[in-house]
């Protein structure tokens, strides 16, 4: 009898120590993803591949050109905001712009820019405009400056120019930019 009390005990002891190897629990782990809400101009770039309002630019008054309209000599500028409050990484962008074919306007260029209304930098077309912007940044302001040509290194010469303005179908001519965002890693 007192083997059989030893033995159902080192069982029951045996049993209970080699369950606690065995014992099973589970858990979940529950972790952030990262935001990555983009905005440009006041538009979510979530889920678009065009903005739905165009930029007007503002083009800088001239006594000799009717205001709002652009001529040969003209200047201005049009501006992108990148809002990054919802973004929680940091990202780098690069733009582009370039004259839309089916308003050939040559003699249309991107100038320079400004970056958060910091030092002109004059703009290369090769390369663009880029830059990294860190992770919840409220506001970047990108201006971006154009010019109608009008001196010894233009493509188009007078009549030229004279040709373009009266066609109507350029009277609204479009600078196509393009915005590129890439996480940074």
């Amino acid at each position: 009898m007192f083997i059989v009390i030893v033995a159902v005990s080192i069982l029951y002891l045996f049993q209970t120590s080699y369950a606690k190897y065995r014992r099973n629990t589970e858990t979940t782990i529950q972790g952030r993803i990262a935001s990555w809400d983009i905005k440009v101009n006041n538009e979510s770039i979530n889920s678009a591949t065009t903005l739905t309002n165009a930029i007007t630019p503002t083009i800088d008054t001239s006594q000799y050109v009717k205001a709002g309209t652009i001529a040969p000599g003209s200047t201005g500028y049009f501006d992108i905001t990148i809002d990054a409050t919802n973004v929680d990484v940091d990202f780098n962008y690069t733009i582009t712009g370039e004259v839309d074919e089916e308003t050939p306007l040559l003699d249309l260029n991107l100038t320079g820019y400004k970056i958060n209304n910091g030092s002109l930098v004059s703009y290369n077309s090769t390369t663009g405009i880029t830059g990294t912007i860190p992770m919840n940044t409220s506001s970047t302001q990108i201006r971006i400056y154009f010019e109608w040509v009008d001196d010894a290194t233009n493509q188009m010469d007078n009549s030229e120019d004279t040709a373009y303005a009266q066609n109507e179908e350029y009277l609204d001519t479009v600078v196509n930019v393009t915005v590129h965002f890439e996480q940074k890693r």
